[in-house]
Protein backbone atom coordinates (compact mmCIF):
# COMPACT_ATOMS: atom_id res chain seq x y z
CA UNK A 1 0.00 0.00 0.00
CA UNK A 2 1.37 3.09 -1.23
CA UNK A 3 1.86 5.83 1.67
CA UNK A 4 1.60 9.74 1.42
CA UNK A 5 5.12 10.34 0.70
CA UNK A 6 5.48 7.44 -2.53
CA UNK A 7 2.08 8.98 -3.63
CA UNK A 8 4.07 12.54 -3.45
CA UNK A 9 6.68 11.78 -5.39
CA UNK A 10 4.74 9.54 -8.05
CA UNK A 11 2.91 12.86 -8.34
CA UNK A 12 6.11 14.81 -8.63
CA UNK A 13 7.43 12.14 -11.27
CA UNK A 14 4.70 12.35 -13.43
CA UNK A 15 4.04 15.94 -13.45
CA UNK A 16 5.07 17.90 -16.57
CA UNK A 17 4.88 21.34 -14.49
CA UNK A 18 8.29 23.08 -13.76
CA UNK A 19 7.11 24.00 -10.59
CA UNK A 20 7.45 19.95 -9.80
CA UNK A 21 11.07 19.84 -11.07
CA UNK A 22 11.97 22.44 -8.78
CA UNK A 23 9.91 20.85 -5.85
CA UNK A 24 12.34 18.00 -6.20
CA UNK A 25 15.52 19.67 -6.86
CA UNK A 26 14.91 21.57 -3.18
CA UNK A 27 14.19 17.82 -1.78
CA UNK A 28 18.13 16.93 -2.72
CA UNK A 29 18.72 19.15 0.60
CA UNK A 30 17.04 16.47 2.86
CA UNK A 31 18.68 14.78 5.28
CA UNK A 32 16.04 11.91 5.45
CA UNK A 33 17.47 9.07 3.34
CA UNK A 34 14.22 7.52 1.89
CA UNK A 35 13.48 10.90 0.81
CA UNK A 36 17.12 11.57 -0.53
CA UNK A 37 16.63 7.86 -2.78
CA UNK A 38 13.03 9.05 -3.67
CA UNK A 39 14.18 11.99 -5.49
CA UNK A 40 17.30 10.51 -7.18
CA UNK A 41 14.82 8.05 -8.80
CA UNK A 42 12.11 10.81 -9.47
CA UNK A 43 14.62 12.70 -11.18
CA UNK A 44 16.21 10.16 -12.98
CA UNK A 45 12.63 9.22 -14.12
CA UNK A 46 11.48 12.21 -15.66
CA UNK A 47 13.18 14.09 -19.09
CA UNK A 48 14.51 16.92 -17.76
CA UNK A 49 18.07 17.72 -18.35
CA UNK A 50 18.48 19.67 -14.82
CA UNK A 51 17.49 16.94 -12.94
CA UNK A 52 20.25 14.87 -14.76
CA UNK A 53 22.92 17.21 -13.96
CA UNK A 54 21.75 17.35 -10.55
CA UNK A 55 22.14 13.49 -10.21
CA UNK A 56 25.74 13.73 -11.96
CA UNK A 57 26.83 16.54 -9.83
CA UNK A 58 26.23 14.45 -6.72
CA UNK A 59 27.54 10.88 -8.27
CA UNK A 60 31.00 10.65 -6.57
CA UNK A 61 28.93 11.36 -3.23
CA UNK A 62 26.80 8.41 -4.08
CA UNK A 63 26.48 5.03 -2.40
CA UNK A 64 26.31 1.76 -4.80
CA UNK A 65 22.82 1.35 -4.54
CA UNK A 66 22.28 5.09 -5.28
CA UNK A 67 24.49 4.71 -8.42
CA UNK A 68 22.57 1.85 -9.34
CA UNK A 69 19.70 3.69 -9.77
CA UNK A 70 21.21 4.87 -13.69
CA UNK A 71 20.66 1.62 -14.82
CA UNK A 72 16.45 2.93 -15.33
CA UNK A 73 17.90 6.23 -16.93
CA UNK A 74 19.74 4.93 -19.60
CA UNK A 75 18.86 6.35 -22.67
CA UNK A 76 17.27 9.50 -21.15
CA UNK A 77 20.34 11.60 -19.89
CA UNK A 78 22.49 11.66 -22.98
CA UNK A 79 21.61 15.61 -23.28
CA UNK A 80 22.90 16.16 -19.33
CA UNK A 81 26.03 13.69 -20.08
CA UNK A 82 27.04 15.50 -23.32
CA UNK A 83 26.47 19.15 -21.49
CA UNK A 84 29.08 17.44 -18.30
CA UNK A 85 31.45 15.74 -20.47
CA UNK A 86 32.06 19.38 -22.34
CA UNK A 87 32.22 21.21 -19.14
CA UNK A 88 35.04 22.94 -17.35
CA UNK A 89 33.91 21.89 -14.42
CA UNK A 90 37.04 18.66 -13.07
CA UNK A 91 34.29 17.01 -10.75
CA UNK A 92 31.16 17.06 -13.04
CA UNK A 93 33.27 15.82 -16.11
CA UNK A 94 34.74 12.98 -14.33
CA UNK A 95 31.57 11.90 -12.97
CA UNK A 96 30.10 12.14 -15.81
CA UNK A 97 32.58 9.82 -17.56
CA UNK A 98 32.30 7.11 -14.91
CA UNK A 99 28.34 7.70 -16.06
CA UNK A 100 29.17 7.33 -19.82
CA UNK A 101 31.34 3.99 -18.79
CA UNK A 102 29.52 2.33 -16.65
CA UNK A 103 26.00 2.77 -19.07
CA UNK A 104 28.07 2.16 -21.94
CA UNK A 105 26.30 5.30 -23.61
CA UNK A 106 27.71 4.87 -27.17
CA UNK A 107 25.84 7.97 -28.11
CA UNK A 108 28.21 10.18 -26.20
CA UNK A 109 31.25 9.33 -28.34
CA UNK A 110 30.23 11.80 -31.17
CA UNK A 111 30.98 14.45 -28.58
CA UNK A 112 34.32 12.64 -27.08
CA UNK A 113 35.51 12.81 -30.35
CA UNK A 114 35.28 16.38 -30.03
CA UNK A 115 36.64 16.70 -26.87
CA UNK A 116 40.14 14.22 -28.15
CA UNK A 117 40.12 16.49 -31.33
CA UNK A 118 40.55 20.14 -29.19
CA UNK A 119 44.13 20.20 -28.30
CA UNK A 120 43.44 23.11 -25.62
CA UNK A 121 41.26 20.89 -23.56
CA UNK A 122 42.65 19.48 -19.97
CA UNK A 123 40.17 16.93 -20.85
CA UNK A 124 41.39 15.64 -23.91
CA UNK A 125 43.33 12.87 -22.59
CA UNK A 126 40.53 11.37 -20.39
CA UNK A 127 38.21 11.35 -23.39
CA UNK A 128 40.56 10.28 -25.39
CA UNK A 129 41.02 7.28 -22.89
CA UNK A 130 36.96 6.82 -22.67
CA UNK A 131 36.35 7.23 -26.08
CA UNK A 132 38.92 4.15 -26.90
CA UNK A 133 37.07 2.06 -24.33
CA UNK A 134 33.92 2.28 -25.61
CA UNK A 135 34.62 1.99 -29.65
CA UNK A 136 36.44 -1.29 -27.57
CA UNK A 137 33.04 -2.21 -26.13
CA UNK A 138 31.15 -1.45 -29.34
CA UNK A 139 33.18 -3.57 -31.54
CA UNK A 140 33.12 -6.20 -29.29
CA UNK A 141 29.23 -5.94 -29.27
CA UNK A 142 29.08 -5.65 -32.55
CA UNK A 143 30.98 -8.95 -33.51
CA UNK A 144 30.11 -11.12 -30.63
CA UNK A 145 27.24 -13.10 -30.36
CA UNK A 146 23.88 -11.37 -29.22
CA UNK A 147 22.72 -10.82 -25.94
CA UNK A 148 19.32 -11.31 -25.63
CA UNK A 149 18.72 -9.12 -23.40
CA UNK A 150 20.07 -6.37 -24.95
CA UNK A 151 17.09 -4.36 -26.27
CA UNK A 152 19.61 -2.07 -28.64
CA UNK A 153 20.86 -2.84 -32.06
CA UNK A 154 24.55 -2.73 -32.01
CA UNK A 155 24.46 -2.44 -35.74
CA UNK A 156 22.99 1.08 -35.48
CA UNK A 157 24.98 2.18 -32.98
CA UNK A 158 28.09 1.61 -35.16
CA UNK A 159 26.52 3.36 -38.23
CA UNK A 160 26.09 6.31 -36.22
CA UNK A 161 29.50 6.08 -34.19
CA UNK A 162 31.64 5.78 -37.50
CA UNK A 163 29.91 8.20 -38.88
CA UNK A 164 31.19 10.69 -36.41
CA UNK A 165 34.98 8.74 -36.81
CA UNK A 166 34.99 9.30 -40.35
CA UNK A 167 34.47 12.97 -40.30
CA UNK A 168 36.96 12.61 -37.56
CA UNK A 169 39.59 10.94 -40.13
CA UNK A 170 38.78 13.77 -42.93
CA UNK A 171 40.03 16.08 -40.77
CA UNK A 172 43.13 14.49 -39.46
CA UNK A 173 45.42 16.81 -41.12
CA UNK A 174 43.94 19.75 -38.63
CA UNK A 175 43.91 17.86 -35.22
CA UNK A 176 46.88 14.88 -35.64
CA UNK A 177 45.29 12.22 -33.22
CA UNK A 178 46.73 8.90 -33.95
CA UNK A 179 43.76 7.37 -31.31
CA UNK A 180 41.19 8.80 -33.79
CA UNK A 181 42.55 6.46 -36.39
CA UNK A 182 42.76 3.78 -34.09
CA UNK A 183 39.39 3.76 -32.99
CA UNK A 184 38.18 4.32 -36.79
CA UNK A 185 40.40 1.47 -38.03
CA UNK A 186 38.67 -0.92 -35.12
CA UNK A 187 35.06 -0.13 -35.96
CA UNK A 188 35.18 0.57 -39.50
CA UNK A 189 36.61 -3.07 -39.58
CA UNK A 190 38.10 -4.68 -42.98
CA UNK A 191 34.61 -3.80 -44.84
CA UNK A 192 35.25 0.06 -44.41
CA UNK A 193 35.24 1.38 -47.79
CA UNK A 194 37.07 4.95 -46.66
CA UNK A 195 39.60 2.39 -44.91
CA UNK A 196 39.48 0.92 -48.39
CA UNK A 197 40.28 4.25 -50.38
CA UNK A 198 43.31 5.48 -47.42
CA UNK A 199 44.99 2.25 -48.15
CA UNK A 200 44.95 2.15 -52.10
CA UNK A 201 46.11 6.23 -51.91
CA UNK A 202 49.58 6.61 -50.58
CA UNK A 203 48.97 10.62 -50.96
CA UNK A 204 46.11 10.69 -48.55
CA UNK A 205 46.77 12.60 -45.36
CA UNK A 206 45.87 9.54 -42.93
CA UNK A 207 47.55 6.90 -45.55
CA UNK A 208 51.04 6.42 -43.17
CA UNK A 209 48.94 6.68 -39.84
CA UNK A 210 46.98 4.50 -40.79
CA UNK A 211 49.47 1.90 -42.06
CA UNK A 212 51.78 2.94 -38.77
CA UNK A 213 47.94 1.67 -36.99
CA UNK A 214 48.03 -1.41 -38.84
CA UNK A 215 51.42 -2.19 -38.42
CA UNK A 216 52.30 -1.40 -35.37
CA UNK A 217 49.59 -1.60 -32.83
CA UNK A 218 49.25 -3.88 -30.04
CA UNK A 219 45.47 -2.83 -29.39
CA UNK A 220 43.31 -5.71 -29.57
CA UNK A 221 40.54 -4.27 -31.06
CA UNK A 222 43.46 -3.36 -34.28
CA UNK A 223 44.69 -6.98 -34.44
CA UNK A 224 41.40 -8.46 -34.29
CA UNK A 225 40.63 -6.79 -37.35
CA UNK A 226 43.23 -7.33 -39.17
CA UNK A 227 42.42 -11.41 -38.39
CA UNK A 228 39.34 -10.88 -39.16
CA UNK A 229 39.59 -9.36 -42.67
CA UNK A 230 41.37 -12.96 -43.23
CA UNK A 231 37.55 -14.21 -42.86
CA UNK A 232 36.21 -11.74 -45.44
CA UNK A 233 35.42 -12.56 -48.87
CA UNK A 234 36.60 -9.66 -50.50
CA UNK A 235 39.92 -8.05 -48.62
CA UNK A 236 41.21 -5.36 -50.13
CA UNK A 237 45.47 -5.82 -50.82
CA UNK A 238 46.26 -2.98 -48.66
CA UNK A 239 45.24 -5.07 -45.68
CA UNK A 240 47.08 -7.94 -46.77
CA UNK A 241 50.45 -5.82 -47.10
CA UNK A 242 49.88 -4.84 -43.57
CA UNK A 243 49.27 -8.54 -42.28
CA UNK A 244 52.20 -10.06 -44.22
CA UNK A 245 54.44 -7.11 -42.65
CA UNK A 246 53.85 -7.70 -38.95
CA UNK A 247 56.24 -9.60 -36.64
CA UNK A 248 55.30 -8.76 -33.58
CA UNK A 249 54.27 -12.04 -31.10
CA UNK A 250 51.30 -10.86 -30.17
CA UNK A 251 49.76 -10.69 -33.47
CA UNK A 252 52.04 -13.54 -34.54
CA UNK A 253 50.53 -16.06 -32.12
CA UNK A 254 47.02 -15.02 -32.86
CA UNK A 255 47.79 -15.14 -36.52
CA UNK A 256 49.12 -19.08 -36.15
CA UNK A 257 46.21 -19.43 -34.71
CA UNK A 258 44.50 -19.75 -37.91
CA UNK A 259 46.25 -22.86 -38.43
CA UNK A 260 45.60 -24.69 -35.54
CA UNK A 261 43.01 -26.89 -36.83
CA UNK A 262 42.02 -26.75 -40.96
CA UNK A 263 42.22 -23.34 -42.64
CA UNK A 264 39.13 -22.23 -43.35
CA UNK A 265 38.29 -21.75 -47.15
CA UNK A 266 38.01 -18.09 -46.95
CA UNK A 267 41.52 -17.40 -45.05
CA UNK A 268 42.96 -19.98 -47.25
CA UNK A 269 42.16 -17.87 -50.26
CA UNK A 270 43.69 -14.50 -48.85
CA UNK A 271 46.52 -16.21 -47.70
CA UNK A 272 47.02 -17.17 -50.99
CA UNK A 273 47.24 -13.99 -52.42
CA UNK A 274 50.30 -13.03 -49.69
CA UNK A 275 53.95 -12.95 -51.21
CA UNK A 276 55.62 -12.95 -48.46
CA UNK A 277 55.87 -12.66 -44.23
CA UNK A 278 58.06 -10.43 -41.83
CA UNK A 279 58.10 -13.37 -39.42
CA UNK A 280 60.43 -15.36 -42.23
CA UNK A 281 62.63 -13.37 -42.06
CA UNK A 282 65.77 -13.18 -39.03
CA UNK A 283 64.48 -10.81 -36.44
CA UNK A 284 63.74 -10.20 -32.66
CA UNK A 285 60.68 -12.96 -32.88
CA UNK A 286 60.67 -14.75 -35.99
CA UNK A 287 60.63 -18.56 -37.23
CA UNK A 288 63.36 -19.16 -35.90
CA UNK A 289 62.54 -18.53 -32.16
CA UNK A 290 58.96 -20.35 -32.54
CA UNK A 291 58.08 -23.38 -30.41
CA UNK A 292 57.91 -26.27 -32.48
CA UNK A 293 53.90 -26.27 -32.36
CA UNK A 294 54.30 -22.81 -34.08
CA UNK A 295 56.49 -23.70 -36.31
CA UNK A 296 54.43 -26.78 -37.56
CA UNK A 297 51.50 -24.05 -37.58
CA UNK A 298 53.64 -21.35 -39.49
CA UNK A 299 54.60 -24.15 -41.96
CA UNK A 300 50.55 -24.47 -42.59
CA UNK A 301 50.56 -20.65 -43.30
CA UNK A 302 53.51 -20.47 -45.52
CA UNK A 303 52.52 -23.53 -47.49
CA UNK A 304 48.59 -21.59 -47.84
CA UNK A 305 50.33 -18.56 -49.35
CA UNK A 306 51.97 -17.59 -52.79
CA UNK A 307 55.76 -17.32 -51.08
CA UNK A 308 58.46 -18.94 -53.65
CA UNK A 309 58.80 -22.26 -53.39
CA UNK A 310 61.95 -22.21 -53.06
CA UNK A 311 62.00 -20.20 -49.68
CA UNK A 312 58.68 -22.69 -48.63
CA UNK A 313 61.14 -25.48 -49.59
CA UNK A 314 64.09 -23.96 -47.74
CA UNK A 315 61.25 -23.42 -44.37
CA UNK A 316 60.70 -27.34 -44.82
CA UNK A 317 64.30 -28.52 -45.37
CA UNK A 318 65.19 -26.50 -42.49
CA UNK A 319 62.42 -28.18 -40.59
CA UNK A 320 63.30 -31.42 -41.36
CA UNK A 321 66.86 -31.21 -40.35
CA UNK A 322 66.34 -29.91 -36.47
CA UNK A 323 62.85 -30.16 -35.45
CA UNK A 324 60.61 -32.47 -33.56
CA UNK A 325 58.11 -35.02 -35.00
CA UNK A 326 55.27 -32.64 -34.97
CA UNK A 327 56.57 -30.09 -36.75
CA UNK A 328 58.30 -32.63 -39.11
CA UNK A 329 55.54 -34.19 -40.26
CA UNK A 330 53.16 -30.97 -41.03
CA UNK A 331 56.84 -30.10 -43.24
CA UNK A 332 56.74 -33.60 -45.01
CA UNK A 333 52.77 -32.65 -45.81
CA UNK A 334 53.86 -29.24 -47.26
CA UNK A 335 56.13 -31.04 -50.00
CA UNK A 336 52.79 -31.97 -51.32
CA UNK A 337 52.40 -28.78 -53.25
CA UNK A 338 56.01 -28.66 -54.43
CA UNK A 339 57.23 -29.81 -57.47
CA UNK A 340 60.94 -30.34 -59.16
CA UNK A 341 64.18 -31.88 -57.96
CA UNK A 342 64.74 -30.95 -54.99
CA UNK A 343 61.38 -31.18 -53.32
CA UNK A 344 61.68 -35.17 -54.89
CA UNK A 345 65.10 -35.42 -53.27
CA UNK A 346 63.97 -34.59 -49.60
CA UNK A 347 60.88 -36.85 -50.32
CA UNK A 348 62.92 -39.83 -50.85
CA UNK A 349 65.06 -39.04 -48.41
CA UNK A 350 62.01 -39.24 -45.85
CA UNK A 351 60.64 -42.70 -47.16
CA UNK A 352 63.26 -44.35 -44.71
CA UNK A 353 63.03 -42.18 -41.98
CA UNK A 354 62.82 -43.66 -38.37
CA UNK A 355 59.11 -42.03 -37.77
CA UNK A 356 56.75 -44.07 -39.53
CA UNK A 357 54.39 -41.85 -39.98
CA UNK A 358 56.70 -39.53 -41.68
CA UNK A 359 56.81 -42.23 -44.01
CA UNK A 360 53.73 -42.85 -44.12
CA UNK A 361 52.71 -39.17 -45.57
CA UNK A 362 55.88 -39.19 -48.14
CA UNK A 363 54.41 -42.54 -49.24
CA UNK A 364 50.90 -40.84 -50.37
CA UNK A 365 52.87 -38.54 -52.33
CA UNK A 366 55.29 -40.75 -54.05
CA UNK A 367 52.64 -41.50 -57.29
CA UNK A 368 51.35 -38.02 -57.70
CA UNK A 369 55.05 -37.29 -58.71
CA UNK A 370 55.59 -39.43 -61.27
CA UNK A 371 59.21 -40.47 -60.43
CA UNK A 372 60.97 -43.40 -61.96
CA UNK A 373 60.84 -46.77 -59.86
CA UNK A 374 57.39 -45.52 -57.89
CA UNK A 375 55.40 -48.87 -58.47
CA UNK A 376 58.55 -51.11 -57.26
CA UNK A 377 59.15 -48.68 -53.94
CA UNK A 378 55.47 -49.48 -53.27
CA UNK A 379 55.41 -52.70 -53.50
CA UNK A 380 58.53 -52.83 -50.60
CA UNK A 381 56.72 -50.54 -48.49
CA UNK A 382 53.34 -52.75 -48.10
CA UNK A 383 56.00 -54.69 -46.73
CA UNK A 384 57.00 -52.30 -44.15
CA UNK A 385 56.89 -53.65 -40.19
CA UNK A 386 54.70 -50.37 -39.62
CA UNK A 387 50.64 -50.75 -39.97
CA UNK A 388 50.80 -46.80 -40.73
CA UNK A 389 53.05 -47.59 -43.58
CA UNK A 390 51.71 -50.74 -44.91
CA UNK A 391 48.57 -48.75 -45.10
CA UNK A 392 49.83 -45.95 -46.73
CA UNK A 393 51.27 -47.97 -49.83
CA UNK A 394 47.91 -50.11 -50.00
CA UNK A 395 46.04 -46.57 -50.85
CA UNK A 396 48.95 -45.68 -53.15
CA UNK A 397 48.17 -48.93 -55.22
CA UNK A 398 44.10 -48.80 -54.81
CA UNK A 399 43.83 -49.65 -58.67
CA UNK A 400 45.42 -53.47 -57.38
CA UNK A 401 41.88 -54.67 -55.70
CA UNK A 402 40.36 -57.76 -56.21
CA UNK A 403 37.06 -56.37 -58.18
CA UNK A 404 39.66 -54.51 -60.31
CA UNK A 405 41.45 -58.23 -60.64
CA UNK A 406 37.78 -59.71 -61.16
CA UNK A 407 37.41 -57.29 -64.28
CA UNK A 408 40.45 -57.70 -66.42
CA UNK A 409 41.24 -61.69 -65.31
CA UNK A 410 39.49 -63.34 -68.31
CA UNK A 411 42.04 -60.76 -70.59
CA UNK A 412 45.06 -61.41 -69.01
CA UNK A 413 47.65 -64.11 -69.71
CA UNK A 414 48.95 -66.57 -67.38
CA UNK A 415 52.04 -64.35 -66.61
CA UNK A 416 50.31 -61.28 -66.12
CA UNK A 417 47.80 -63.07 -63.67
CA UNK A 418 50.28 -64.43 -61.26
CA UNK A 419 52.16 -61.12 -61.30
CA UNK A 420 48.68 -59.20 -60.25
CA UNK A 421 47.60 -61.92 -57.90
CA UNK A 422 50.60 -61.28 -56.20
CA UNK A 423 50.32 -57.30 -55.76
CA UNK A 424 46.23 -57.90 -55.06
CA UNK A 425 47.61 -59.78 -52.43
CA UNK A 426 49.34 -57.12 -51.13
CA UNK A 427 47.00 -54.72 -51.37
CA UNK A 428 43.84 -56.16 -50.83
CA UNK A 429 43.00 -57.39 -47.39
CA UNK A 430 39.09 -58.30 -48.28
CA UNK A 431 39.83 -60.59 -51.01
CA UNK A 432 37.51 -63.97 -49.36
CA UNK A 433 34.32 -62.21 -49.40
CA UNK A 434 34.80 -61.33 -53.40
CA UNK A 435 36.01 -64.86 -53.92
CA UNK A 436 32.69 -66.10 -52.27
CA UNK A 437 30.20 -64.25 -53.62
CA UNK A 438 31.70 -65.22 -57.14
CA UNK A 439 31.23 -68.90 -56.00
CA UNK A 440 27.74 -67.76 -55.57
CA UNK A 441 27.17 -66.84 -58.65
CA UNK A 442 24.46 -68.72 -61.29
CA UNK A 443 27.06 -68.77 -63.84
CA UNK A 444 29.54 -71.98 -63.78
CA UNK A 445 31.70 -69.81 -65.88
CA UNK A 446 32.18 -67.37 -62.85
CA UNK A 447 32.44 -69.90 -60.34
CA UNK A 448 35.33 -71.85 -62.00
CA UNK A 449 37.06 -68.39 -62.12
CA UNK A 450 36.56 -68.05 -58.56
CA UNK A 451 37.86 -71.24 -57.91
CA UNK A 452 40.86 -70.59 -59.64
CA UNK A 453 41.30 -67.05 -58.59
CA UNK A 454 41.33 -68.40 -54.95
CA UNK A 455 44.60 -70.41 -55.29
CA UNK A 456 46.30 -67.24 -57.29
CA UNK A 457 45.45 -64.57 -54.84
CA UNK A 458 46.81 -67.30 -51.66
CA UNK A 459 43.26 -67.15 -50.13
CA UNK A 460 41.93 -71.11 -50.49
CA UNK A 461 42.41 -71.76 -46.29
CA UNK A 462 40.04 -68.52 -46.07
CA UNK A 463 37.27 -69.99 -48.56
CA UNK A 464 37.78 -73.83 -48.26
CA UNK A 465 33.91 -74.40 -47.01
CA UNK A 466 33.10 -72.92 -49.91
CA UNK A 467 35.10 -74.88 -51.71
CA UNK A 468 33.85 -78.36 -50.25
CA UNK A 469 30.56 -77.21 -51.03
CA UNK A 470 31.77 -76.89 -54.65
CA UNK A 471 32.03 -80.65 -54.47
CA UNK A 472 28.16 -80.84 -54.88
CA UNK A 473 28.04 -78.35 -57.57
CA UNK A 474 25.79 -79.29 -60.48
CA UNK A 475 28.05 -78.79 -63.00
CA UNK A 476 30.88 -81.20 -63.13
CA UNK A 477 33.49 -79.18 -64.45
CA UNK A 478 32.92 -76.48 -61.05
CA UNK A 479 33.32 -79.84 -58.96
CA UNK A 480 36.77 -80.59 -60.95
CA UNK A 481 37.98 -76.97 -60.27
CA UNK A 482 37.04 -77.41 -56.32
CA UNK A 483 38.86 -81.02 -55.92
CA UNK A 484 42.08 -80.07 -58.19
CA UNK A 485 42.17 -76.42 -55.78
CA UNK A 486 41.81 -78.26 -52.51
CA UNK A 487 45.06 -79.92 -52.58
CA UNK A 488 46.50 -76.17 -51.25
CA UNK A 489 44.20 -76.53 -48.37
CA UNK A 490 46.09 -80.18 -46.50
CA UNK A 491 43.46 -80.81 -43.67
CA UNK A 492 41.48 -83.61 -42.12
CA UNK A 493 38.14 -82.07 -43.04
CA UNK A 494 39.30 -81.47 -46.51
CA UNK A 495 40.71 -84.70 -46.60
CA UNK A 496 37.35 -86.42 -45.63
CA UNK A 497 35.48 -84.26 -48.66
CA UNK A 498 37.72 -85.36 -51.36
CA UNK A 499 37.87 -88.70 -50.14
CA UNK A 500 34.10 -88.75 -50.96
CA UNK A 501 34.67 -87.02 -54.44
CA UNK A 502 36.37 -90.16 -55.52
CA UNK A 503 32.99 -91.89 -55.71
CA UNK A 504 31.76 -88.77 -58.21
CA UNK A 505 29.36 -89.80 -60.97
CA UNK A 506 32.26 -87.83 -63.24
CA UNK A 507 35.39 -89.72 -63.98
CA UNK A 508 36.79 -86.17 -64.56
CA UNK A 509 35.95 -85.31 -60.72
CA UNK A 510 37.42 -88.69 -59.42
CA UNK A 511 40.69 -87.95 -61.01
CA UNK A 512 41.21 -84.49 -59.49
CA UNK A 513 40.13 -85.89 -56.23
CA UNK A 514 42.37 -88.69 -56.51
CA UNK A 515 45.14 -86.30 -57.79
CA UNK A 516 44.69 -83.61 -54.94
CA UNK A 517 44.67 -86.28 -52.27
CA UNK A 518 47.97 -87.95 -53.09
CA UNK A 519 49.65 -84.73 -51.65
CA UNK A 520 48.90 -85.56 -48.45
CA UNK A 521 50.99 -89.31 -49.06
CA UNK A 522 53.43 -86.28 -48.84
CA UNK A 523 52.76 -85.22 -45.45
CA UNK A 524 52.64 -87.09 -42.27
CA UNK A 525 49.08 -86.34 -41.56
CA UNK A 526 46.22 -88.30 -39.84
CA UNK A 527 44.58 -90.11 -42.54
CA UNK A 528 40.75 -90.46 -42.01
CA UNK A 529 39.89 -94.03 -41.29
CA UNK A 530 36.87 -93.83 -42.67
CA UNK A 531 38.24 -92.62 -46.51
CA UNK A 532 41.54 -94.53 -46.19
CA UNK A 533 43.96 -93.17 -48.86
CA UNK A 534 44.48 -95.58 -51.64
CA UNK A 535 47.95 -97.90 -51.56
CA UNK A 536 46.59 -97.82 -47.35
CA UNK A 537 46.13 -101.01 -45.46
Amino acid sequence: MNTGLDTTFEVLTKSRNEAAGAALLACLDNSDDKVFNETLQALLARRKKSGHLEFLKRWHQLTDVQRSYIQEARGRMSGALRDAILTQEEQLFANACQVVEQLSDFDIIPTLVTLVENQKSNHAKAATALMQKLVAQLSEWVHGARDESENRDPKAFQRFVLESLERSVERFRQHQKPEIIDSFVILGGPTSTLLSKILDDPHHACYLTVINTLTTSSSTGVIDMLLNALHCESTSLGLLNVISKRNDKKFIDQLLDLSSDSIPPTVTKNLARINSFAWLQPSDYSFEQFSEADKARSIKLAAASDIKQSKLLELINNVLQGSESESRFVAAEALMSIRGSKADEILMDLLYDEDPNLQAMCVRQLRERQLAGTKSILIKMVDSLHEVVREAAREALSEFTFSNFLVGYDSMNGDARRLTAMLVRKVDLEIAPGIISELESNAGRRRIRAIEMAHLLDVVPDVADKLIERLKDEDHMVRTAAATTLQYHLTPETQEALQQATQDTSATVQNAARISLSAFANLNLPTNSLYPMEGTP
